[in-house]
């Protein structure tokens, strides 16, 4: 690797970490990762990609985006959280071969899941569980937990990971299995609100599963996760007063912080773990 090459990856790595870094700041203190923020690491990452010619990588970039939006466009993840990983792609798509967001997402997925997890569970579980209202999630556990299981034991026995990656993604997979089961009081305890209709703000997350069945035949919801004009005024009309929607969701900005900088430090780190 030549000096210049050498220098402009430096350069693409501390523009990451320092947009994360601001990122986890105001995704902690507020809620919001900050268009000002993200804008322009998206934008310096088309600018190094045209500069040095690497087309795929804007494509990338443009693939990373419009998988993100589906998926915020379902009210799973914010739109923050969307565009600083499309920036993250736009600056760093490979790192010594590896796929960087992959890692950095791989790692703060597991970060998240173990810390979350464990924080809610013991949470829920001092407020004290309502058994009955949560089983819809049992089912649901048994079988992931049940699928997740077998996939450890069959490839750790047929060598496709080792015994030690099989026991350290069983911890924070464990938890996950448990989160699953409670989920639903977890939700209800700590994140449900019911909003009046007029102090709905823009990009609501709509708690579909606490709405009643005709409201949401009448509203229309198939796979959208998230409120729009439109919905507010179907709910306007239909004569809707308050509507459940989830505030105060637990901030993925500083995992992602963390999933960079264990991806910057081991690129290949699910070639690794997976060996």
């Amino acid at each position: 690797m030549n000096t210049l090459v050498f220098e402009l990856l430096l350069i693409r790595q501390a523009i990451i970490l320092a947009g994360c870094g601001a990122a986890a700041y105001t995704d902690t203190k507020t809620g919001l990762i900050l268009d000002k923020i993200t804008y322009p690491m998206i934008a310096l990452g088309i600018l190094f990609n045209i500069i040095e010619g690497e087309w795929l990588f804007l494509l990338a970039g443009v693939a990373v985006f419009a998988i993100g939006y589906l998926i915020y466009y379902m009210g799973k993840i914010g739109g923050g959280d969307v565009k600083i990983l499309t920036g993250m792609v736009m600056l760093l798509p490979v790192l010594q071969g590896q796929i960087f967001v992959i890692n950095a997402l791989f790692a703060a997925s597991l970060f998240a899941v173990t810390f979350y997890s464990a924080y809610y569970l013991s949470k829920y579980v001092r407020k004290g569980i309502d058994w009955e209202e949560n089983k819809p999630g049992y089912a649901k556990a048994i079988g992931f937990g049940a699928v997740i299981a077998i996939y450890l034991v069959a490839s750790a026995l047929n060598g496709m990971i080792s015994i030690a990656t099989a026991g350290f993604l069983a911890l924070p997979l464990t938890l996950a299995v448990l989160f699953i089961a409670f989920e639903r009081g977890i939700r209800k305890s700590f994140f449900l609100k019911n909003i009046a209709i007029a102090k709905l703000e823009e990009d609501e997350v709509i708690a579909a599963e606490f709405l009643e069945e005709n409201v949401k035949k009448k509203l229309g919801l198939t796979v959208k996760g998230v409120f729009g004009e439109k919905e507010i005024e179907k709910m306007k009309k239909i004569g809707l007063s308050k509507v459940p929607v989830y505030r105060n969701m637990p901030p993925f900005a500083p995992f992602i912080l963390l999933g960079s900088i264990a991806a910057i430090l081991q690129p290949d780190l699910i070639s690794l773990l997976f060996a």
